[in-house]
């Protein structure tokens, strides 16, 4: 029975080898435990807390084994009560409670001068034999089993509504639809399922690289207080663009796919081997993230507040997952049967309302971010 299934699904293997590939990043995440975290606080409109950020945002890259995990208490009613509940178990009196405020051991560090003067001091003071106790991270451990996790079910729900609506994109569509044609001209429909297969293998595990690249970047980024307005205002752009797509599809500075791509998949898809169809998806993926960034980055400047903790790596890997979907559908449609003409038609048919969908998701995000509503 198992070896009649490998027979019939060809692309079985492939299927393993991605599992292994993009599970390896999760047990490096699972394996390595960060020795110091440091836990800080910050109140939107603050210029102290501004100061500090940007001063925390310079020296993250030193501290490469440092963990940051930033709170802002301005919107948010359980940072509120966290931070409470940390001054408390530091024993701050309620006079002296204010942020910017930064917790790390068994240390407590109020305003800006205190933190500037002394917090990189404390870092290089528990690397270097301080006895280390994570006291921060009692207390809070403690708070999370009274109260809803920092990582809530709404931060799920936006993950995979926005790679769902992410993920129906005609840059990425009309790639496969080109590569599964090319194949089917070139030989046999299974060697179409295990190109396109290592082709969809790369297009996940180089977005999946590139997410988790550009959150540490921004999670590093400097003068991350005003880092809210260039995300929001930039989703504002990508929207636009969309918009301009559903009313003037393809006209003047246009979202679709690159002309050049199609005529490099046309050349080599013929010849193309499993790894080479696993390289051309990583590439592909790289050329077309103007066309499918804008939703991407949007959702990855909202999880750099969380930072890159085991919980954003597997929403990062669902987001991932979500986004190819599509493509496994349309592979699996062709090899058991459907025209590619009549998916290719419905592509072109739909694709203005794909973009007019991913449009007014990018436009309401844009401005919830700049308002600090998210």
């Amino acid at each position: 029975m198992t070896r009649l299934f490998f027979n019939s699904f060809p692309g079985f293997p492939i299927l393993a080898l991605t599992v292994l590939m993009l599970a390896t990043p999760l047990i490096v995440l699972v394996a390595e435990q960060q020795a110091i975290t440091v836990y800080y606080f910050v109140a939107e409109g603050c210029e102290h807390c501004a100061r500090v950020e940007d001063y925390i945002s310079r020296i993250k890259a030193s501290y490469p084994a440092v963990v940051f995990k930033r709170f802002e208490i301005s919107n948010n009613d359980t940072s509120i009560e966290l931070f409470v509940a940390l001054t408390e178990g530091f024993n701050i009196t309620e006079e002296s409670r204010e942020v910017p405020a930064v917790f790390i051991g068994d240390a407590c560090l109020i305003g800006e001068e205190e933190v500037t003067k002394n917090l990189e001091k404390l870092m290089l003071e528990y690397s270097h034999g301080r006895e280390y106790r994570d006291k921060a991270g009692e207390i809070i451990m403690a708070f999370i089993e009274q109260h809803p996790p920092i990582v809530t079910l709404p931060s799920l729900v936006s993950v995979v509504v926005a790679a769902f609506i992410d993920s129906l994109n005609p840059c990425a569509f009309a790639t496969i639809v080109l590569l599964i044609t090319y194949s089917l001209q070139a030989g046999s429909s299974r060697k179409m399922l295990t190109t396109c297969g290592a082709f969809i293998t790369g297009v996940m595990a180089s977005y999946l690289a590139a997410g988790i690249g550009l959150l540490y970047v921004i999670s590093i980024a400097l003068f991350r207080s005003i880092l809210r307005y260039i995300v929001g205002s930039a989703a504002i752009l990508f929207s636009i663009l969309e918009f301009k797509e559903f009313f003037y599809y393809g006209k003047g500075f246009s979202l679709e796919q690159p002309g050049a791509l199609s005529r490099i998949l046309g050349k080599y898809s013929e010849t193309m081997s499993v790894g080479a169809g696993l390289l051309v998806g990583m590439a592909v993926s790289m050329v077309e993230l103007p066309c499918t960034g804008g939703i991407y980055i949007t959702i990855l400047y909202l999880l750099s507040k969380i930072g890159l903790t085991l919980e954003v790596f597997l929403l990062l890997f669902l987001y991932n997952l979500i986004f190819i979907l599509p493509l496994i559908v349309i592979l699996l449609t062709v090899y058991f049967g459907r025209s590619v003409v009549e998916i290719d038609a419905w592509r072109i048919e739909k694709r203005r309302y794909m973009r007019l969908l991913a449009g007014i998701l990018l436009l309401t995000v844009g401005i919830a971010i700049i308002a600090g509503l998210i």
